[in-house]
């Protein structure tokens, strides 16, 4: 079923009702939402970890080890709209994803003994 005519200019529009809405921080809040290149760029400029790195993640029970694997994660299980800022291998197998970039959730891995070593000649 088409909601536009042939001819008719495919647009949305959102309204808000309300008293003493603050039209500029409402705009700021919904392009925080739109997807674009560039600010899918922004975003991975704000993130604390990179590809590679190895981290810790909140898994509900203990914190586990593992290495970040994917930016700005998304797969099909996952509500509408919402972006995991990294995808991580955890050491003991699983692949999960941390929902939100905060020091509760994930963490910089402590070094190890192994990582903290000089290559061997």
């Amino acid at each position: 079923m088409d909601f536009w005519l042939d001819d008719e200019e495919r647009v949305s529009k959102l309204v808000f009702i309300g008293k003493n809405l603050d039209r500029a921080e409402l705009e700021a809040a919904v392009d925080k939402c739109n997807y674009s290149p560039e600010m899918m760029a922004k975003r991975r400029k704000t993130l604390r970890f990179a590809m590679g790195d190895e981290v810790e993640c909140q898994t509900g029970e203990s914190w586990q080890r593992g290495k970040v694997v994917a930016l700005m994660y998304r797969d099909d299980e996952m509500p509408p709209g919402m972006i995991a800022p990294y995808q991580v291998q955890l050491d003991s197998g699983p692949l999960i994803f941390a929902p939100a970039d905060i020091q509760r959730l994930i963490r910089r891995a402590p070094a190890t003994e192994s990582s903290s070593k000089p290559p061997a000649k």
